[in-house]
């Protein structure tokens, strides 16, 4: 199972070969609404299966639908989702990701990945992530202003003091108890009692921890996701572990309070308070820099002269209209994009995906953003590099 961040997008828009199996569908959290998530999913399969011997010889394609049949049965994981899962495969990979926002029921067989609802998922605006500190231990939710989840650790992840420190833990440290929240705040953090009276060793440990947490987070999860963290901790830590951190996406306001007196649905609210108004500024500013370019040549929001900008590298920023699709095909050969009325042709495709998707992989930026804020009608606005 990976977590769906920006890197391992651009990883599977490069290594893509065919047959390349994709697999979306929307499941739900809780019984008894999940009950029929598992036969919704071996109804996919089954057209997958379908579609892969209409082609290939069945010895040449039941190696690949092996891992889909052996997560159709696996009871823990279909009693463990989120709002969809999306499930991509081809002769080398087997990939599987939980996603926090429901998707359409589909499955494909072509030569490339599908991954357009991969992309609406990683490049809208409202996604963070949240560290949860205390002395002696942490935990890390992902979500958006609809969810909130757990970020699952490696077991050798330094979450715990103990983890971190080992055997380099004084004995005021030592005796630092931990216990898991209540029943209405999982996951659990710690509670904490004074023992030991050795005041400044513990403090010395604290900040020891704090640094290694802070290393640990960065580079397994910042790096990856880019999104905007948020710390959640005791007023008394906040300018401890602000000091002393270099994680970059670390956003300058925080949460002061302990993250064990507040339910997970209590934790989104208070940081979606302070993520919101950051990612409405992120936006308007980007729509400021298009406006200020727009007519100088190095901005448009014409679909066209978009295509040809990307093909050529200059496309650094690219906005997509959240709520809009555009009917049509792109033919990279001839440099032109054919607008279609409907999406009723078999190889009609959404040409805002495409362009995103080719955006991607040039290494350029996408933002996914509501209509409202949108400075074109056409669907897209481009910002070049040069």
């Amino acid at each position: 199972m990976q977590q769906l961040n920006i890197q391992n997008l651009q990883s599977l828009l490069q290594k893509q070969e065919g047959p390349c199996l994709s697999l979306y569908q929307a499941t739900h959290r809780s019984h008894p609404e999940n009950a029929q998530d598992p036969i919704r999913y071996k109804n996919l399969v089954k057209q997958l299966e379908q579609s892969l011997d209409s082609t290939y010889p069945a010895k040449e394609y039941q190696s690949l639908l092996k891992p889909f049949y052996d997560l159709a049965e696996n009871l823990d994981f279909w009693q463990h989702t989120l709002d969809g899962i999306a499930v991509l495969a081809n002769a080398d990979r087997f990939e599987v990701f939980h996603l926090q926002r429901a998707t359409p029921d589909f499955a494909v067989v072509s030569d490339s990945w599908h991954i357009k609802p991969l992309l609406r998922q990683t490049q809208t605006q409202d996604r963070f992530q949240v560290l949860c500190l205390t002395r002696s231990a942490i935990k890390v939710f992902e979500g958006n202003r609809d969810a909130l989840d757990f970020v699952v650790f490696d077991h050798d992840f330094p979450d715990t003091v103990d983890k971190a420190l080992g055997t380099e833990l004084t004995e005021p440290y030592q005796k630092v108890a931990n216990y898991g929240l209540g029943p209405a705040a999982r996951p659990g953090m710690a509670m904490h009692h004074g023992h030991g009276g050795k005041n400044d060793a513990l403090e010395v440990d604290v900040e020891r921890f704090f640094r290694v947490v802070d290393k640990a987070v960065h580079e397994h999860v910042s790096k990856h996701s880019q999104l905007p963290l948020v710390l959640v901790t005791l007023a008394e830590y906040q300018g401890v572990f602000r000091k002393l951190s270099n994680n970059p996406y670390l956003l300058e306001q925080g949460v002061s309070i302990d993250p064990s007196a507040l339910t997970v649905d209590q934790l989104r609210q208070k940081v979606w308070e302070i993520v919101e108004p950051i990612a409405a500024k992120r936006v308007q500013d980007t729509v400021a820099t298009f406006n200020q370019q727009h007519g100088t040549g190095l901005a448009n929001g014409d679909l066209q002269r978009t295509l040809a900008a990307i093909l050529d590298g200059r496309v650094e920023t690219l906005l997509v209209d959240a709520d809009k699709q555009v009917a049509g095909r792109i033919h990279r050969d001839s440099r032109q994009v054919e607008l279609l009325s409907d999406f009723t042709a078999p190889d009609a495709e959404d040409i805002l995906d495409d362009l995103a998707e080719m955006v991607l992989r040039r290494s350029g930026q996408v933002m996914v953003i509501p209509t409202r804020y949108m400075p074109t009608d056409s669907g897209v606005a481009s910002i070049y590099r040069f």
